[in-house]
């Protein structure tokens, strides 16, 4: 077990990882202290005694037998610069303010990332998981824009040639397994033999191929309002 002073002494951030999980493999230092105070009142005197039972209800509090005082473990390891210094450096000895005490020093940043530090310690921090995980999707995501991207330049450029030998985009027969297809559908199907990532999109892809009726009239606006926005400039 760990004793209040040792802490005290040691510079906890500037040991080594496998000293800082000796420390707290070891525990807190729970003792039996003698605290014990009076408050007079007219009629009798309250008296109040420390009890071990505040060991068990609050997994933080650790106490200092030279002391005779109370004090925050995880604070006392990732804290000590923090301006608590009733947890930390003096102790808490004030049993009649003791509960509004606690529950102060529960509420504060200092002692909620400390507890978070010491539950990580020794673990894979969560907060660079979620980093890792969060570059990934971004990673993934910019990459399947590209891709997109990629894919629908092509498609354009298909149209952009027809349109500059004017030729009909599409055919009687449509469909995929056409032997006759129009001139758009018959470039598309010569450029993904020569490009494999066209080819890839357009055998698996089930959501947008980019070839429908519809998405041909669709590029065709669009390539419209962008010469007829140039023309204006």
């Amino acid at each position: 077990m760990n004793s209040v002073q040792q802490i005290l002494q040691c510079n906890f951030s500037t040991i080594s990882l496998e000293k800082k999980m000796e420390m707290k493999n070891k525990g807190r230092p729970t003792p039996n202290l003698n605290i014990k105070q009076i408050t007079k009142c007219k009629t009798r005197d309250y008296v109040r005694q420390f009890k071990n039972d505040i060991y068990k209800t609050h997994d933080w509090i650790c106490g200092c037998s030279e002391t005779n005082r109370l004090y925050c473990f995880p604070c006392l390891l990732f804290g000590q610069k923090s301006n608590d210094a009733a947890w930390v450096k003096n102790g808490i000895n004030d049993l009649i303010n003791l509960t509004s005490k606690i529950k102060t020093h529960e509420k504060s940043m200092t002692h909620i990332n400390s507890q978070l530090n010491l539950k990580l310690l020794g673990k894979q921090d969560i907060r660079q998981q979620l980093s890792s995980a969060y570059r990934l999707n971004i990673k993934q995501y910019n990459e399947k824009i590209s891709r997109n991207r990629y894919i629908l330049n092509k498609i354009i450029n298909c149209i952009k040639f027809c349109g500059a030998f004017e030729l009909a985009l599409r055919g009687h027969n449509e469909k995929s397994n056409s032997e006759n297809p129009g001139v758009f559908r018959g470039l598309i199907n010569f450029s993904s033999e020569l490009d494999s990532v066209l080819k890839c999109h357009i055998e698996n892809s089930s959501v947008f191929k980019g070839l429908s009726k519809s998405i041909q009239n669709d590029l065709l606006e669009c390539c419209l309002a962008v010469c007829q926005q140039r023309i204006k400039i």
